[in-house]
């Protein structure tokens, strides 16, 4: 994809990631299992990352992450580092074909979110320490980890799906 294709991918994967973030405060940040909420703006920006489209994965980890950081009451910047982090490991494997949903092995992608999700938690505690709040180290974090991971596992398929739409990386193929 050329400089003219990210310009192009870049207002539809803007508006969807706008509508992400809408979701994860409005819907998902109010539901809650076993004390967790499903971080869709981690989520998000590891399915654009699938797509193999480094920069995109990167805007949207940024303006998910900042968005989301203006309505929570942890230190700001720490949302962003974690789907940053994210979004750049994704899209390094997805710019290998690792996790291409239509030639790998089914399991492959699920097996990829499930680690994000997993490792998502542990390192927004982590960087935490830097910011000196050690509010987070309190018992939910094994429970954020395995919620996480599973909700991960299961929705990062549909998920790379409407990425890989919204950047034209594969519903746009004729």
């Amino acid at each position: 994809m050329g400089t003219y294709g990210v310009r192009r991918a870049l207002l539809p994967l803007t508006v969807v990631t706008l509508i992400v973030v809408a979701v994860q405060l409005v819907i998902f940040s109010s539901w809650r299992f076993d004390g967790v909420v499903v971080m869709m703006v981690w989520l998000w920006p590891l399915a654009v990352g699938m797509t193999g489209r480094t920069a995109l994965a990167l805007w949207c980890a940024t303006v998910a992450g900042v968005l989301f950081d203006t309505h929570s009451s942890a230190p700001f910047g720490l949302t962003v580092l974690v789907a940053l982090t994210i979004a750049y490991a994704a899209s390094r494997l997805g710019s290998e074909g690792v996790g291409d949903l239509d030639s790998a092995a089914w399991w492959v992608t699920p097996l990829i979110g499930a680690v994000a999700g997993f490792v998502a938690p542990a390192l927004y505690v982590g960087l935490s320490l830097f910011t000196l709040n050690f509010t987070f180290w309190r018992d939910g974090l094994w429970a954020a980890m395995l919620v996480n991971t599973v909700a991960f596992f299961l929705l990062v398929r549909p998920a790379t799906r409407v990425a890989q739409w919204v950047v034209g990386a594969g519903g746009a193929r004729r």
